[in-house]
């Protein structure tokens, strides 16, 4: 990705990755905001295709649950993150991206499916809600609160409702803004580059 020729034919990024798992990390990742997306706790691996994937996991750190700072929803992220710095230079990549989020968005990440999802699983867990909380009370009362104090909940229908409502502005924000993902792969940021 970082050579002079990652998007020619002959060697360009897509013969050695599976853009799609790329793209879907890369979306399910910058519409939570997940800080720990592709700078810490990220795997890459092979399947039997021969070409890269990236797996989706570890969200604690993402939906404005960042411990140190409030992280606004009104701002893009992934383009900043390791791969995604020169994928996003690629208009191939960044119009997969935007197609991509404008078919999620009718689907699993739709406003009525978040909710549904967030409400349908606290259901599932029912019970083990508190027997959860009864077993880890005293890590959690140990734990470092969210700064500032006022971004912390303190029951779980608390913590459903404000992650919904991030989602929520999170999604309205990035229906209006994703389209400015073009300006990382326009021709006269990257004829500027310096590899």
């Amino acid at each position: 990705l970082y050579s002079y020729d990652y998007d020619t034919s002959e060697y360009g990024y897509w013969n050695y990755i599976d853009e799609d798992s790329f793209v879907d990390y890369f979306l399910l990742n910058e519409f939570s905001l997940n800080m720990d997306a592709g700078r810490y706790s990220t795997y890459i691996y092979k399947d039997m295709s021969g070409r890269y994937k990236l797996a989706v996991w570890d969200f604690n750190n993402a939906c404005d649950n960042f411990p140190t700072d409030p992280v606004s929803p009104y701002q893009l992220e992934m383009e900043n993150h390791t791969w995604f710095l020169m994928l996003c230079r690629s208009p191939r990549f960044v119009g997969k991206v935007l197609a991509r989020y404008q078919e999620l968005r009718k689907t699993v990440l739709s406003e009525a499916y978040l909710e549904n999802y967030i409400d349908e699983t606290l259901a599932y867990l029912g019970p083990a809600i508190e027997r959860n909380t009864r077993r880890w009370e005293k890590a959690v009362t140990e734990w470092e609160p969210l700064t500032p104090v006022d971004r912390n909940s303190y029951s779980t229908q608390e913590a459903a409702d404000q992650l919904k409502r991030w989602l929520i502005e999170r999604g309205h924000w990035l229906d209006n803004n994703i389209h400015t993902l073009q300006q990382y792969c326009h021709e006269s940021r990257n004829k500027n580059y310096a590899y």
